[in-house]
């Protein structure tokens, strides 16, 4: 990988995140206002640009484990949700029984915005490999990793 810088995890954990954090711009974590929690978002419907997002789980470690975005939980059919912001406005990306997505209140107004989040976020993925690659070996090293075996 020529012209690549090759990141040591978790010596270099911040520059890494630094880099993440660049890339996704101008998303930012976003909160509930005070007091509310994953309730808020209830109403929030998918958008048709979130169903081309990276997987669940890629996101998750991005999002959360990487960049420290707060995730709101688990909720009824609902794995997780971590809030964002973009460009002034209240996005969710939620792994939902029906897969992840980009959720907003109104998705007919927003779905050039969600389209940018996906391929904002796709680079963020991109951009964290190495990120995943230590998590992963480090599941291994630990005893840490779990194999489902889904044959017959």
């Amino acid at each position: 990988m020529a012209g690549k810088k090759r990141f040591e995890i978790p010596r270099d954990i911040e520059s890494l995140r630094e880099q993440a954090r660049r890339v996704l711009a101008p998303i930012t974590p976003a909160a509930a206002p005070a007091g509310r929690t994953l309730d808020y978002w209830v109403g929030a419907k998918r958008t048709n640009a979130g169903r081309t997002l990276s997987p669940y789980y890629l996101i998750y470690f991005l999002l959360v484990d990487l960049l420290k975005f707060p995730s709101l939980g688990r909720g009824e059919k609902v794995a997780w949700v971590v809030p964002i912001d973009f460009n002034g406005t209240t996005f969710t990306i939620e792994h939902q029984k029906m897969g992840v997505g980009v959720f907003v209140p109104d998705p007919a107004k927003h779905e050039e915005g969600a389209k940018r989040i996906v391929a904002l976020i796709r680079r963020g993925v991109a951009v964290a490999e190495p990120f995943f690659e230590w998590l992963a070996a480090t599941a291994v090293s630990e005893s840490q990793l779990n194999i489902i075996n889904s044959t017959g």
